[in-house]
């Protein structure tokens, strides 16, 4: 999409950058990015229809989880707070679902220092929980659990008077009895080189055991996504809106000083007469907008100081204006310009920004890649999946669908012969599937098969289509639905080809009738005209008269 339908794309993630300063100034939008469409490409040549499969799949995903709204959410955690995090996990129809972590609820190793929390030893989720809600999870605690409320909490810490949603008197809270909530905890820790997942509340443990969740290469995993914006060398994580607060200061102080030099005049003394009036008299004066000034003063020249306070003021403008939104990421130049420049200037603009967004698509990339993982180890059964990519209706695409093979006899369940079809195989086995996942979010190449593609254009363009032919640029396109072109290529040509046929064979048809229409015409001739040739012979044998044949004759 174009930089000016921004806010209305639905592809379009929004990140939403609030200045957080001490003045009452309006929250402004600081940036919007537009992510292209995302998809998986095939690991080997023949995965071409898996790929497919996959990225529809992941598609359906995205919007069976409501991920647009989601996505925009953890931006701002990003932005703002410094880091983000999700968890994919599986809800109770056994899809996998994406659920967003608030920022306050995430907590992780102090020690990391990677921004995608890869070298974390430990990621969990703390929350309140209402105490019939984890009595519903865990009925074998529901009585401990109400008898810890009754009784106060004892041996571990409550919130008493307190309706807060999140008490923060004391750090050692685990109960909050005017609520009735619980602190429950879900942890993710590394225990022996695996993942192991742990569920725990101011009493004991609830759960525990090795995490239920795999990886792409089978082995457990952390299904908490989350990345950071930035980080220092004391590993405190922190986002955009750190950067934007001097600035931000500058402009308000800069803004102050200007209206008080506007609003208030000084005066300054330039005769001797200046003495016989008091100077609070003369600033009361000053101070009016209808002020006599006193005889022996005059107006202060302050247009230095305001011209020096002016530059600073535009100086620190546009420095914020570089890590926010500026005209060039806009693309508010002139209208003429092709698409080509704008697109130069936006990626200019970006420059400053060009970090913190590509970690914002790598946390992306990251949760599409958990997703696919949780769809080949959970989503097993057969099923369907709508798509809606097509114009018309929408279609339904089968997902782990069994291959039958002909009818004979095998042993049913009560051990007697019976008419079953032996399951050959599963189309579409989302287990058996290898793909890579991409996300394009620039119009830039994708990979080394669009720069081939682009390559081939060009020979193309230069030596015909009766050299290139279009269907060998269909064949290395990375079109999501090249299959089905093709597909549909092959019919029209062989329906081209039948009808060619039948025209060639009518055709045929009619010149052999042609021909024998005139062989018939020529017989009839000379059946004529040996009828003729006869017709004396004939008269005379009915008069009586035997005369020598003609022929006989000749």
């Amino acid at each position: 999409c174009s930089a000016t339908n921004l806010p209305h794309c639905p592809n379009c993630w929004i990140n939403w950058w609030v200045r957080r300063t001490t003045c009452s100034s309006p929250p402004a939008v600081r940036w919007r990015q537009c992510s292209k469409r995302w998809r998986a490409w095939p690991r080997n040549p023949q995965d071409e229809d898996s790929a497919d499969v996959a990225s529809k799949t992941l598609r359906y995903v995205k919007d069976y989880s409501g991920w647009s709204y989601k996505r925009t959410a953890a931006a701002l955690n990003y932005f703002v707070e410094g880091t983000c995090a999700v968890v994919v996990q599986v809800d109770e129809n056994s899809r996998v679902d994406i659920e967003g972590v608030a920022y306050e609820e995430h907590f992780h190793d102090p020690r990391s220092r990677k921004l995608d929390f890869s070298d974390a030893r430990y990621q969990g989720i703390a929350k309140w929980m209402f105490a019939d809600v984890v009595g519903d999870m865990y009925p074998e605690k529901r009585e401990e659990i109400e008898n810890t409320l009754e009784a106060a909490g004892i041996g571990i810490g409550v919130a008493g008077d307190t309706f807060q949603d999140r008490p923060e008197q004391e750090l050692a809270e685990w109960a909050d009895k005017k609520r009735r909530r619980v602190f429950v905890v879900e942890m993710y820790h590394k225990e022996g080189g695996r993942w192991m997942r742990s569920v725990f509340w101011g009493r004991g443990i609830l759960e525990t055991g090795v995490s239920p969740y795999y990886d792409g290469d089978g082995k457990p995993c952390c299904p908490i996504i989350a990345r950071s914006c930035y980080i220092d060398r004391d590993n405190r994580r922190y986002g955009e809106i750190r950067d934007m607060r001097g600035p931000q200061d500058e402009i308000n102080k800069r803004r102050s000083k200007l209206l008080h030099m506007l609003n208030n005049r000084q005066a300054v003394a330039s005769g001797d007469m200046a003495y016989e009036a008091d100077a609070e008299t003369v600033r009361r004066e000053m101070s009016r907008p209808d002020g006599v000034i006193p005889a022996g003063w005059e107006p202060a020249n302050v247009n230095d100081m305001a011209t020096g306070q002016f530059n600073l003021l535009a100086h620190a403008t546009q420095e914020i204006e570089r890590l926010g939104v500026n005209p060039a990421v806009l693309a508010q130049q002139s209208a003429s310009a092709s698409g080509r420049a704008q697109i130069a200037r936006q990626q200019a603009g970006m420059t400053d920004s060009a970090m913190s967004l590509n970690g914002l698509r790598q946390f992306e990339l990251a949760v599409y890649r958990a997703v696919w993982d949780g769809c080949r180890q959970f989503w097993t059964a057969p099923d369907f999946i709508r798509v809606t990519d097509d114009e018309g209706a929408p279609q339904f695409i089968g997902i782990n669908q069994p291959q039958y093979g002909e009818p004979q006899v095998v042993m049913g369940p009560d051990g007697m012969p019976a008419i079953g079809r032996p399951i050959l195989g599963y189309e579409n086995a989302l287990a058996e599937m290898q793909v890579d996942i991409t996300i394009d979010t620039v119009p830039d190449t994708a990979n080394l098969q669009a720069e081939q593609f682009a390559q081939l254009i060009e020979l193309a363009r230069a030596y015909g289509p009766q050299e290139v032919p279009f269907d060998d640029i269909l064949a290395v396109s990375a079109l999501p639905e090249k299959q089905k072109l093709m597909a549909k290529r092959r019919e029209r040509s062989q329906r081209a080809q039948q009808t060619g046929m039948q025209q060639q064979e009518l055709a045929m048809r009619g010149t052999m009738a042609q021909i024998s229409k005139v062989e018939a015409d020529a017989a009839l001739s000379a059946a004529k005209a040996q009828n003729e040739i006869q017709k004396p012979f004939i008269e005379g044998v009915k008069l009586g008269v035997q005369t020598q044949e003609p022929a006989a004759a000749q």
